[in-house]
């Protein structure tokens, strides 16, 4: 029933254009049917009926919370779910008072609009809330990756690991004994001293060289964000046991028998699935030692996600994109994320909305390259609902609309696995990958396996990528070489100590 009537009452057509810019508009770019059902000239009032699914709504929104009487309010609250006003609640024990429905002003809709979303499709704030590092520490230098690794050197001092180990206990509140401090201070410290002897000699080494020794120093990294861990190994003989059963992890030549379809699984036993565990993965469906492969034929019986390809991994990594797209082609395993300005209907009423903190965000998901299906950020565990692709997006590639649910964290950035790297500008995405890895130090870990594996194992396969006819790839590893050995480091710094890094060069904005 339409019972509009001629826009002779210049308040009711401020009033109708109002509406159309806070409450139709966002309906209807967040998918809903909406109109305008009813206009009231008398009582300066308009009344909105939106439908999305099998989820419908009824409201009405007021020039003025006093326009209309206490009994007015009464029959108004028979026809619609929630009453909006425009400007401020004047003298509510006098006319509101008389209302079934919530009244609220006209800056509280959004949230009310996200309401009705949920409705549509339920919130998915991630139940755990990850513990983030309290504190920043400011590294600025010329070569920040000097700075970062003299850093990582300190822990090589037995002393100063018992410090660390002290102030993140204090911090997360667990009390330790003081030789269990004693014996986490000695493992972090010889653990650091092995990383450093392999992390300091491979940027000037060969390339095979290269490899095993970030390899390796990453392991022993691992071992040391482990231990200095309150809640995490007690010892290094604890830590070090976790290798005795191997790496957790397996390679194998693919169909094709060439380096994109090198193939590599992970096992539910060896150091992997230790620190996997210890990072909150589960490992429930990694295939036991007994079930592992001895041929490519044989990844048909084993869980989906628990092999994958090198493809896959260097996919994951946004440093070398252009790389990646030129050598491989095919979609990339990550997206960028930016906040939806359109999407949360920012500064449309906020003059007077009530201060509330939000559970819920809009963002939006980028890819350059196009090739990104929607089913992919729907499978990717992320906390997001509504995901749909915006069409009318005017650069390059694709870019997907979703709500963001993070009930429980301050900012909606926080419930987001987000990568940041001072090769890029804004944060990143990772998609998980195998075994269901989303970590960037935990992907380049077992990207440096296979690359080892075959370095060392198939000394044919690589030869073909140093000098023959899949020469193609040489490029992508080099350079993912060259990145990994500048972020790593620092991704360990920030696990190890307990912070976040910033590391910036003298004079730059952002030292």
């Amino acid at each position: 029933m339409d019972d509009r009537v001629s826009q002779v009452n210049p308040r009711l057509d401020i009033l109708r254009r109002e509406v159309d810019q806070t409450v139709l508009k966002p309906f209807r770019s967040h998918g809903w049917s909406a109109q305008i059902v009813r206009e009231t000239d008398g009582h300066d009032c308009i009344e909105v009926a939106a439908e999305r699914g099998a989820v419908a709504t009824r409201i009405a929104v007021l020039y003025s919370s006093s326009g209309i009487s206490k009994s007015d309010y009464s029959v108004l609250s028979n026809r619609v779910q929630r009453i909006f006003f425009s400007g401020h609640l004047y003298m509510p024990e006098s006319f509101a008072s008389g209302a079934t429905v919530p009244v609220e002003p006209l800056g509280d809709f959004f949230p009310y609009l996200v309401e009705l979303n949920k409705q549509v499709e339920p919130d998915r704030s991630p139940p755990v809330i990850p513990r983030r590092p309290a504190s920043v520490r400011r590294v600025t230098a010329e070569n920040p990756i000097e700075a970062i690794l003299a850093r990582l050197q300190q822990f090589t001092s037995a002393n100063l690991a018992a410090r660390l180990v002290e102030r993140r206990a204090a911090t997360e509140e667990i009390v330790l004994a003081s030789d269990t401090i004693e014996a986490k201070a000695t493992g972090i410290a010889f653990s650091m001293r092995s990383a450093l002897d392999y992390l300091l000699a491979t940027p000037r080494e060969a390339l095979i060289k290269r490899v095993l020794g970030l390899y390796y120093g990453t392991i022993a990294l691992a071992q040391a964000e482990m231990l200095a861990s309150p809640s995490g190994p007690l010892d290094l003989d604890q830590v070090e046991g976790m290798t005795k059963r191997g790496h957790g992890l397996y390679a194998l030549a693919g169909p094709e028998g060439g380096f994109a379809d090198f193939r590599v699984g992970v096992l539910a036993t060896g150091f992997l699935p230790q620190w996997m565990n210890f990072l909150g993965h589960d490992t429930s469906r990694y295939p036991k030692s007994s079930s592992k492969p001895d041929s490519a034929a044989d990844l048909d019986n084993i869980p989906a996600g628990m092999a994958c390809s090198l493809r896959d991994l260097f996919a994951s990594m946004p440093e070398i994109d252009d790389l990646f797209a030129e050598v491989f082609g095919g979609p990339p395993g990550w997206v960028s994320v930016a906040c939806d300005d359109e999407g949360n209907a920012r500064g449309a009423t906020a003059l007077n909305a009530t201060p509330r903190k939000a559970s819920s965000t809009y963002g939006l998901f980028l890819d350059r390259s196009g090739e990104i299906s929607i089913d992919s950020l729907k499978s990717s565990g992320w906390p997001l609902a509504e995901i749909r692709r915006v069409d009318d997006y005017d650069r390059t590639g694709t870019a997907f609309r979703a709500r963001v649910d993070h009930a429980g964290h301050d900012i909606w950035w926080t419930a987001l696995p987000t990568h940041s790297s001072p090769f890029r500008t804004g944060a990143t995405l990772l998609f998980p990958t195998l075994g269901g890895l989303r970590e960037y130090r935990t992907i380049a870990t077992v990207t440096l396996y296979a690359l080892s594996i075959m370095a060392r194992y198939l000394p044919s396969a690589w030869r073909r990528v140093e000098g023959g006819d899949e020469d193609q790839y040489l490029a992508i590893v080099q350079a993912s070489l060259a990145v990994w050995e500048r972020l790593l480091p620092e991704h360990f710094l920030e696990t190890i100590a307990g912070e976040a890094v910033r590391t910036a060069q003298p004079g730059s904005l952002l030292a």
